[in-house]
């Protein structure tokens, strides 16, 4: 058989298929399947954003560890660990008078005392519940 025959025979069987297959649909058109669409990623809470804008602004992460903001300081204690079931009297309190009450093996003294100055009431607000989100069960 010469090439062309065979090309012909080939292109002949799938036009065979072709009308072979929109027979049994009912010529209708079958649409491809296609993926599920990807899942949403839950919407992060406005507060926890800015709870967390002032983490950074702050410079928090430079001495304590927190998982939720991946940070790994060494100087200070790892918040995840020692804020876990705190009030956010308790937590504010850690952060605008820190040398009142040191967590377990660390000296007062080592934190900056003016953040009770230094940070918005508001941002401060964000900044207690981004800590106590973060270390919520």
């Amino acid at each position: 058989m010469r090439p062309a025959t065979i090309a012909a025979a080939v292109l002949a069987c799938a036009a065979a298929v072709m009308v072979v297959v929109a027979f049994a649909t009912g010529g209708e058109e079958q649409p491809a399947p296609s993926a599920p669409p990807p899942a949403a990623a839950p919407a992060e809470p406005a507060a926890a954003r800015e709870g967390e804008a002032v983490w950074v602004a702050n410079g928090c992460g430079s001495c304590h560890s927190f998982d939720p903001a991946d940070a790994e300081g060494v100087f200070g204690p790892n918040l995840s660990g020692t804020l876990k079931g705190m009030p956010a009297s308790y937590i504010r309190e850690s952060i605008v008078n820190p040398s009142k009450v040191a967590a377990a093996g660390f000296s007062t003294g080592m934190m900056p005392e003016d953040y009770g100055s230094r940070i918005p009431p508001a941002d401060l607000d964000a900044l207690v519940e981004y800590l106590r989100a973060g270390v919520r069960d």
